[in-house]
């Protein structure tokens, strides 16, 4: 499956997850802070997935409590949560992409339901201003060591 997404650099691809689900099933609302690709290899899911980024704030004021994953309250199907959305059925060969920070919801609507999810890292321009600072760093201190290594040994003929 990765050369399916030669178009990503290796470095932004973070994850993948098979869902397996009967009909009615899902993982429940919630948000990716990535770039997701769904892809539907067997059976039918409808997801619900909202016209706009959700905040960290938003997420947290409509988390629900007492579960180790961030399931988002509120959310049915008409109203996505109070959340503007859209609706759209994935079938067999399909491909639908997330962006970061969107909520959404999928629900099987066969009983052979697998989704294939590949996440992919979505850096903040502050990651890659780090990011480069840091090699940047790096390549000087390299430099650096070269320059004394040549120093140490010049004229000898190796």
């Amino acid at each position: 499956m990765r050369d399916a997404f030669r178009f990503v650099p290796n470095w932004r691809l973070d994850d993948g997850q098979v869902s397996l689900a009967e009909i009615g099933g899902g993982i429940g609302p919630h948000v990716d802070n990535y770039d997701v690709f769904l892809i539907q290899p067997s059976g039918t899911r409808t997801w619900q997935v909202g016209r706009r980024k959700m905040t960290a704030a938003e997420e947290r004021d409509a988390t629900m409590e007492g579960l180790d994953v961030r399931v988002l309250d509120g959310w049915d199907a008409d109203r996505g949560g109070g959340r503007e959305m859209e609706e759209w059925t994935v079938n067999p060969g399909d491909l639908l992409y997330l962006p970061p920070r969107v909520a959404h919801c999928g629900t099987a609507r066969s009983g052979d339901c697998a989704t294939l999810s590949v996440g992919c890292r979505a850096p903040s321009v502050s990651d890659l201003v780090s990011k480069r600072a840091e090699s940047l760093s790096s390549l000087q201190k390299f430099e650096k060591e070269d320059q004394r290594e040549f120093a140490a040994h010049q004229g000898r003929l190796f």
